[in-house]
C-alpha cells in the first residue's frame, strides 16, 4: 500500500519528464514553421480589398468578421492535423529509435508514459495556439481602432451626430476580439486534447503511423457527426432503431465525445455567447474522456509485445 502511494505521488514528476522530452522531440520537427506560414498569410489578408455589400456603416463589421473567421479556421485546421499527425508519430518513432525500451526498462508505469506523451503534444499545441491567438488579437485590435476612426468620419460625412454614433461603434467592437471568442478557442483546445488521447489509444494497437492517423481522423469525423450519422441510419430502417443499433450508438457515444460540442468557435465568430459555466462543463467532459482513453491505452500497452 505504501509503495503504491509513493508511486502515485511521483506520477506528476514522471509525466512532466516524459512531456518535456516529447515537447523537445516535436519542436525538433520544426513544426514552428507553420506559425511563419500562418503569420505571412494572415498579414496578407489585411491587403485584400474588402467589398461591403450592406452599406458603408457596416463594412467594418464585415472586415473584422472575415479576419476572425480566417484566423479561427486556421487554428481549427492546424489543431486537427497536428493532433492526429504528431500523436500518431510518437510511439512508432520511440520504438524505431529504441527510446521506448530504455524508458520501459526503468520504473515508469505505462500510464505515466502515455500521459506524458499526450501532455507533450498538448503543451506544444497550446504554445502554437497562443501565438496564433496573440497575432489574431493584435491584428483585430489594430484594425478595430482604425475602423472605428473611419466609421466616425464616414458617419460625420453623412450628417449623423456624434451622440447617435454609439450603436454603430458598439457593433464594430462586438465584431472584434471578445471574451466569447477566447472561450471558444479554449473549448477548441479541449476538443483537440480529447482527439490527442484517442489517436494515442489507436497507436497502442495499430501497426503503423498511417493507420493510426486514419483511425484518428475517422474517430474525429464520426464524433463530429455522430448525431446525424445515427439519425440517417435509423431513418433507413422500416421498424425504427434496432437494439443492435442502439447498443452500437451507446458504445460509440461512450468512447467518442460529440466533437461538435467543442466546435463552438464557429458559433462564437457569429456572436453567439459562450458562458464560463458552459466552458466549465466542457472541461469536465474533456478531462473525463482523456482520462478514460489513457486508462484504456495503458491497459492495451501493458499487454502489448514490443
Amino acid at each position: 500500500m505504501a509503495q503504491a502511494q509513493s508511486s502515485l505521488v511521483r506520477t506528476p514528476a514522471r509525466v512532466a519528464a516524459v512531456a518535456g522530452v516529447t515537447f523537445t522531440q516535436l519542436v525538433r520537427m520544426r513544426l514552428f514553421l507553420v506559425l511563419a506560414v500562418f503569420g505571412i498569410g494572415f498579414m496578407a489578408l489585411q491587403f485584400l480589398p474588402y467589398q461591403g455589400k450592406l452599406g458603408v456603416e457596416f463594412r467594418g463589421i464585415e472586415q473584422l468578421q472575415l479576419i476572425k473567421d480566417v484566423a479561427i479556421g486556421c487554428m481549427q485546421l492546424f489543431g486537427l492535423i497536428f493532433c492526429v499527425g504528431a500523436t500518431a508519430l510518437l510511439i512508432p518513432r520511440d520504438t524505431e529509435d529504441r527510446i521506448l525500451y530504455t524508458i520501459l526498462c526503468k520504473p515508469v508505469p505505462r500510464f505515466d508514459y502515455l500521459a506524458g506523451k499526450a501532455a507533450g503534444v498538448m503543451l506544444l499545441l497550446l504554445v502554437m495556439l497562443l501565438v496564433m491567438d496573440g497575432l489574431m488579437s493584435a491584428v483585430l485590435w489594430l484594425r478595430e481602432g482604425t475602423l472605428a476612426e473611419e466609421m466616425c468620419l464616414l458617419l460625420q460625412h453623412k450628417g449623423i451626430p456624434t451622440s447617435e454614433m454609439g450603436p454603430y461603434l458598439e457593433q464594430i467592437h462586438a465584431a472584434g476580439n471578445t471574451w466569447d471568442t477566447q472561450r471558444a478557442i479554449i473549448a477548441m483546445f479541449l476538443g483537440y486534447g480529447v482527439l490527442t488521447t484517442i489517436t494515442l489509444l489507436f497507436s497502442c494497437f495499430t501497426s503503423g503511423t498511417i493507420v493510426s492517423m486514419i483511425f484518428g481522423l475517422g474517430a474525429y469525423f464520426i464524433g463530429m457527426f455522430q448525431g446525424q450519422l445515427f439519425s440517417a441510419i435509423s431513418a433507413t430502417g422500416t421498424e425504427g432503431t434496432s437494439p443492435i443499433m442502439q447498443h452500437t450508438q451507446q458504445i460509440v457515444s461512450l468512447l467518442l465525445p460529440d466533437f461538435s460540442l467543442f466546435s463552438v468557435a464557429d458559433t462564437a465568430t457569429s456572436g453567439v455567447a459562450l458562458s464560463w459555466a458552459m466552458l466549465g462543463s466542457l472541461t469536465l467532459i474533456a478531462v473525463a474522456y482523456m482520462l478514460m482513453h489513457l486508462l484504456i491505452s495503458a491497459w492495451i500497452f501493458a499487454h502489448k509485445e514490443f
